[in-house]
């Protein structure tokens, strides 16, 4: 239009003011013709052309700053509508605060201006804005506020073994959170109504409680190991701690073996505990938390109180009656104390292995009620929380901020899914019938199967199933496989499966394993020799995968192979250099390919109520 092509012509850069473009002549028209340009044999341009082309550029210019001004307008509304949402467009003359002027000349009636209501409801709602961002304004900075103090009540140390070579495969471990969890026995500082002792009767601090707690990235479950305080351990080289002062002074301390558990970080403090567990576990310890007697005490009557069951009265030969008869008790934070830190309770045969159970018990609880939305939605109890948390916790890498964060990802985590477990042990009697000599050794084989299994996400003893994967894939449209799936472990019992001997120098091959398969309760059929095979394999076609799987965690020396021609049936072919070991096979319904926990483990699990 004529307007966009004044705007094009005059301002290629920057556009000249308004008022300049009104007030002074445009520029020359680009049809313009100047007569002196003309040839002799053109006729001249008249004055009348001239006229009209002046008067149609005049308008082209009023034309383009009509065109401008409606843009600002329209930029104006736009930016008055996102500062100001609650006013309609017919709420335009309402922001003009002067009063109506009459216009005497005017005919029509005068039109009325803003009442007095509408002032008011106009200015209450900017108020009520108003207020409502210097309240989120507040309480985010408060909240950040709070945050920063409590971080700074907790007591930064140096305790982690970063890059330790002791991690096991350290690619599988990669988003997953490793809490070393030292519950210590210092009296430091404790009061005589603390009922805890001093430290003058009771110096230097040991681990009273070490439990390391695992959670994958995938936040689907938890799995909580304890180290009992007399278990029998190598303790690592380790430099010097001094408790009182909680200072490292320089002395490098040997390894020693046959030392109770809770010496490392009696002698060698946060560092050498740190140490003593990552060669113990193989995991990527990230987070170091150690509380004394009154943080226990204090995070306890923060939440109120947590709920126990004790099956029988409880009576403690150094702490007295703890409880007068069985029942289920919600207790506060010292009576929590005693119940956890008793270790001669008359009727316990187990001593510090009784003491664990009971610990893991109470602390299920209290994990369920920390994790609640009666704790985490209650500003109150979750700032009293945190404070006793931080008043007596020294640590690395346990921010508030990221502690919160880890605790709303836990929210929907069942109950079902968090265990508690004790690290493999063995008692060896000691020279008399009392149990007060027995010795409690590490069993390691079991231990490395253990933390394997929680390395590999092995599902343990008692665990609720994670059935959201499987829902997924339910939901999920997948065309059907052309080729063989991946094969879960099933019952074994009378499962058919072929024998062949490859292996023309190892005479009576077929035979041997076919007795040993029979023995486990597997139906071999069709056992004899085959031609000559390059290794030992197990044959299978589609359809047989979870059979040659389950067959499979029996022989692990063979290699699976596929072979369509084998349809359903499942062939054991030995080669040359196989070892012959034939074992049971992993439990129904897991992984072949991950490492199984060692039979018998004791657990508790958080999602049974232990007064059932």
């Amino acid at each position: 239009m004529p307007g966009r092509r004044f705007a094009e012509d005059a301002a290629p850069d920057q556009a000249p003011p308004i008022a300049d473009r009104l007030g002074a002549p445009g520029p020359e028209p680009r049809d313009a013709i100047d007569p002196a340009s003309l040839t002799t044999e053109m006729e001249a341009i008249s004055d009348d052309v001239k006229k009209r082309r002046e008067v149609d550029h005049t308008l082209a210019r009023f034309s383009a700053v009509h065109d401008e001004l409606a843009e600002q307008e329209r930029l104006r509304k736009e930016r008055r509508q996102k500062l100001m949402p609650w006013k309609a467009d017919h709420d335009e003359d309402a922001t003009e605060y002067a009063s109506p002027v009459d216009d005497p000349e005017l005919d029509g009636p005068r039109r009325r201006g803003r009442t007095a209501k509408h002032s008011k409801i106009v200015r209450s709602v900017k108020v009520v804005a108003l207020t409502a961002a210097v309240l989120v304004f507040v309480s985010t900075g408060l909240g950040w506020g709070a945050m920063f103090y409590i971080d700074s009540k907790i007591t930064e140390i140096d305790a982690l073994n970063t890059n330790s070579a002791a991690v096991h495969e350290a690619e599988k471990q990669l988003g997953d959170e490793n809490f070393l969890i030292v519950g210590s026995d210092t009296r430091a500082g404790a009061k005589p109504q603390d009922g805890v002792g001093d430290s003058s009767a009771e110096p230097g601090a040991r681990s009273d409680v070490l439990m390391l707690a695992h959670i994958p990235a995938d936040r689907k479950r938890m799995v909580v190991v304890s180290v009992p305080r007399d278990l029998r351990i190598t303790r690592p080289a380790c430099e010097r701690w001094d408790p009182a002062t909680g200072e490292y002074s320089g002395e490098q301390l040997d390894a020693e073996e046959g030392v109770r558990a809770n010496e490392p970080y009696a002698v060698g403090g946060p560092r050498c505990v740190s140490k003593f567990m990552t060669e113990l576990t193989g995991l990527e310890i990230n987070h170091f938390i150690s509380v004394d007697f009154n943080g226990f005490k204090g995070m306890v009557d923060a939440i109120g109180t947590v709920p126990v069951c004790v099956p029988k009265p409880m009576k403690d030969d150094e702490l007295g009656v703890i409880f007068e008869q069985p029942g289920r008790f919600e207790i506060n934070g010292d009576k929590a104390l005693d119940y956890v830190r008793a270790r001669k309770v008359n009727g316990e045969v187990f001593g510090d292995y009784d003491r664990v159970t009971r610990q893991q018990k109470f602390l299920s609880s209290l994990l369920r009620k920390a994790l609640s939305s009666e704790i985490l939605l209650n500003p109150s109890k979750l700032n009293a929380f945190l404070n006793a948390f931080a008043a007596s916790t020294v640590g690395q890498n346990i921010g508030v901020n990221d502690m919160l964060t880890l605790a709303q990802s836990l929210q929907s985590l069942e109950a079902g899914r968090v265990t508690f477990i004790t690290v493999p042990h063995e008692t060896s009697e000691g020279p008399t019938l009392s149990n007060d000599d027995n010795v409690e050794l590490l069993k390691e084989e079991d231990t490395r199967k253990l933390f394997q299994a929680i390395i590999d996400g092995t599902p343990l003893p008692e665990e609720t199933p994670d059935d959201t994967a499987d829902q997924a894939q339910g939901q999920a449209q997948t065309p059907a496989p052309t080729g063989p799936k991946q094969g879960k472990v099933i019952d074994h019992k009378g499962l058919k499966v072929q024998v062949r001997n490859g292996d023309p120098d190892n005479a009576g091959a077929a035979g041997r394993t076919t007795a040993a398969l029979r023995e486990l309760g597997y139906d071999v059929v069709l056992p004899g020799d085959a031609p000559p095979a390059e290794k030992t394999v197990i044959l299978y076609g589609v359809g047989a995968e979870d059979a040659a799987a389950t067959l499979h965690s029996s022989v692990p020396g063979a290699t699976l192979q596929f072979q369509a021609n084998m349809a359903g049936a499942v062939q054991l072919l030995i080669g040359p250099g196989w070892d012959e070991e034939v074992r049971a096979p992993q439990a129904a319904g897991t992984d072949p390919g991950k490492a199984q926990a060692p039979e018998d483990l004791p657990v508790v699990n958080a999602g049974k109520d232990p007064c059932a």
